[in-house]
């Protein structure tokens, strides 16, 4: 945002550091994001770039609001995955792995969910990932495979993505061996 009104108004760093008294560095430091505004700082540089008072700290605010609301939802997002993980460790999935697997992409957990689940435990994924994320997953790995997985893979083309002609839709997209 800053940046942007430098260019517009043909400012440089420098002569924004000493038009609101400030040093070089803490003006770097900031436009680099390594160094938040004080309430002071934000009222001279609103000044300075001709915004409303208070612009520059509600702005700033919004972002840390938003950040530690992402940060939040990243921690939640994880948990969730891991109840999930162990609820597929416990129903045999990840067998090979001495306990819950650590590192294990997303793709791969969705499969092992879908594979190792029950149908009323699936809704779980729709919390984490969309619905149209998880049929994806869904159409790669598993429909992909045919006749392997027939059965599980009309129950969850009728009970979890209600698709109408289950029949047709698993054979066009299995792929043939």
């Amino acid at each position: 945002m800053i940046r942007g009104r430098l260019a517009e108004l043909g400012i440089s760093q420098t002569e924004l550091a000493i038009r609101v008294g400030e040093h070089v560095q803490t003006i770097s430091a900031i436009l680099g994001g390594k160094r938040d505004i004080t309430i002071p700082l934000s009222v001279r540089l609103d000044h300075e770039l001709d915004y409303q008072p208070g612009t520059l700290a509600v702005a700033q605010t919004r972002f840390l609001v938003e950040n530690e609301l992402t940060g939040i939802e990243m921690e939640s997002k994880q948990e969730r995955k891991l109840a999930i993980m162990e609820k597929v460790k416990k129903n045999g999935g990840f067998w090979s792995y001495s306990g819950i697997p650590e590192h294990i992409d997303d793709d791969s957990v969705i499969e092992a969910s879908l594979v190792h689940l029950d149908l009323e435990d699936l809704p779980m994924l729709f919390g984490i990932w969309s619905k149209a994320h998880i049929k994806k997953v869904w159409k790669e790995r598993l429909v992909s495979q045919g006749d392997r997985m027939n059965i599980l893979n009309y129950i969850l083309a009728v009970k979890i993505f209600a698709i109408k002609n289950p029949d047709n839709y698993l054979t066009r997209y299995a792929k043939p061996y």
